[in-house]
């Protein structure tokens, strides 16, 4: 149970996008299409899965005995470089397009690696992380849609908009979080 409770902190109450900002500047950006880039968003989870576990494995075994824990954010980079550039190479080879996405992922990376406390932990934070990007889009697609309904052009007032939108989803998950999810807190 509290490997649910922790997916559903760092996916809903806790979003990485919400709470956090990662990713923000992709979620506005999503095109209203039909066809979504799954091979984008797989590879994706693929780096930053695999980068997350190589580096909590190389932290807590290699850097951690010999008092070295400042450099995990360096090894973590290097690590994260190597394996994005692969399953980049990979993925250009296989549908020749590219999927390039550093910053996002990279910052997930970190955030699941300073908030983990074990291995598993680490997987966790990592996929809640990414699914508080995935359970973004379609609000922000809906919203898109709702605002271009009556034919008006998505012009700079939309940020304003989404942000406030985002502003009042913050607002609406803290009252959550502390009210009803926590009980005896108000009585």
């Amino acid at each position: 149970m509290i490997y649910l409770d922790t997916f559903l902190y760092y996916s809903v109450f806790a979003s990485s996008v919400l709470i956090y900002g990662i990713g923000v500047n992709k979620v506005i950006e999503v095109e209203i299409t039909k066809d979504i880039n799954v091979l984008n968003y797989l590879k994706a989870i693929i780096s930053i899965l695999s980068t997350s576990m190589l580096v909590w494995l190389i932290t807590n075994y290699i850097l951690m005995p010999i008092n070295l824990i400042e450099f995990f954010p360096l090894v973590a980079l290097l690590l994260f470089v190597a394996i994005n550039t692969f399953v980049e190479g990979l993925m250009r080879l296989t549908t020749g397009k590219s999927y390039s996405e550093f910053i996002i992922s990279f910052l997930i990376v970190l955030l699941s690696i300073f908030e983990s406390s074990s291995f598993l932990n680490t997987v966790l934070i990592c996929a809640g992380c990414f699914a508080s990007i995935l359970l973004l889009i379609p609000f922000n697609i809906t919203f898109k849609k709702r605002l271009c309904s009556n034919g008006q052009l998505l012009d700079e007032r939309y940020y304003g908009y989404i942000l406030i939108f985002f502003a009042i989803l913050i607002l609406i998950l803290s009252v959550w979080d502390i009210g009803w999810l926590n009980e005896g807190v108000i009585q």
